[in-house]
């Protein structure tokens, strides 16, 4: 065994071989890995592809990508970690377990702050990795309801006018115009039983928002808003008809719970969600650090100096004033961040309770949009 360690160059078309066989043709789909996260699966990050060797052959494989999430004003360092694949014959081994450890030490010394996850089993449950539920999933039921919008079909012609709509959202993940392009692309291609529509939407002939879906056909068709711009209202409308126009039984559309402009007021069902796949904090003083910006625009001055984080002795510390908050398990720290005190058991002061509730829960964009790698 050589490993875990980055994927030689030369290693990189047996890695895509082994991800397309684990995730794609051993499944009956065709071998589209590669196309489909053009910015995880890429030469161009092949330090971030962490493989076990075994008689010259990758056999184990995690991967991931780091990028920025821009929290209202403040911007923090994410990795998304996605395609953690082993061979058949090399599982039971413990593979995907030691590349993991290797992975967050990579990810801790490269400065992440944040661990996004695709999966939720038991691999990564057990590091520590969180499901949060921290969104409102709107079901809307198909229906023909007058509108004064019309849908035209994305193409690239349309990519300069909704990059400004994106970017005008406070809470996202931070995307340059070649991310952009790729994902555009990418994220929308077609396998197994997943389908995608894109629409810009216009008034008036002027083009006023987008709404990109996935269509899942397994046994009924469903579809899920992946992203989407424009006032909620319109959004309501435009996705009841295309329910109707599609033959869909149901379209869901989830929004973060501290989202403020994009809940719905009208929907067929409102129910609490979870976020897509699990998180883990990486680093929680340099976490909290660069959250400061968002912090400063609730807390006042007098509250901000009163306010530490810090680690010590494997606790993660909250302290304000004279009182001090001491978390053992990241587990309940995840959720702290996006679910609020209600995850805190300890007996917190009125001052400090207030403190932490108007920084926490904190917002966050939907991971499974365009950027889902």
């Amino acid at each position: 065994m050589e490993g875990p360690r980055g994927a030689k160059k030369s290693e990189f078309p047996k890695v895509i071989d082994l991800i397309n066989k684990v995730f794609r043709t051993d499944r009956g789909h065709n071998p589209t890995m590669k196309e489909e996260f053009p910015i995880l699966l890429v030469e161009e990050n092949i330090d971030n592809i962490r493989v076990i060797v075994e008689d010259g052959v990758p056999v184990s494989d995690v991967n991931f990508v780091q990028r920025q999430i821009l929290i209202e004003n403040a911007s923090i360092e994410v990795a998304s970690i996605g395609a953690v694949c082993t061979h058949p014959d090399h599982r039971g081994k413990g593979y995907s377990s030691l590349i993991l450890d290797d992975v967050e030490k990579k990810m801790y010394e490269d400065g992440v702050d944040m661990l996004l996850v695709s999966g939720t089993r038991s691999l990564y449950a057990r590091r520590g990795c969180t499901q949060t539920k921290n969104f409102m999933k709107y079901t809307i039921e198909p229906k023909n309801i007058e509108m004064d919008l019309e849908l035209r079909e994305y193409n690239s012609s349309y990519l300069e006018d909704i990059m400004p709509m994106y970017n005008s959202a406070a809470t996202r993940f931070y995307r340059s115009r070649e991310d952009f392009e790729k994902l555009i692309e990418s994220a929308v291609m077609p396998w197994g039983p997943f389908t995608y529509k894109r629409y810009v939407i216009f008034r008036e002939n002027k083009l006023i928002g987008y709404v990109f879906m996935r269509i899942i056909e397994v046994n009924e068709k469903f579809g899920q808003v992946i992203e989407c711009f424009g006032e909620s209202e319109d959004i309501f409308k435009i996705l009841s008809n295309l329910g109707k126009d599609l033959k869909l039984k149901n379209v869901f559309y989830m929004v973060n719970k501290e989202d403020k402009k994009n809940h719905l007021k009208s929907y067929s069902k409102c129910e609490e969600f979870f976020q897509e796949g699990t998180v883990k904090v990486i680093n929680f003083t340099k976490l909290m650090k660069n959250l400061s910006p968002y912090f400063k625009q609730y807390l006042n001055s007098a509250e901000m100096k009163e306010l530490k984080f810090y680690e010590e002795n494997n606790e993660y510390i909250i302290e304000f004033k004279n009182e001090i908050l001491k978390i053992k398990d990241i587990v309940i720290l995840n959720k702290l961040l996006f679910e609020g005190t209600s995850a805190v058991n300890d007996a917190l002061s009125n001052e400090f309770k207030h403190v932490l509730d108007m920084i926490f829960p904190m917002p966050f964009p939907w991971v499974a949009n365009l950027n889902y790698q």
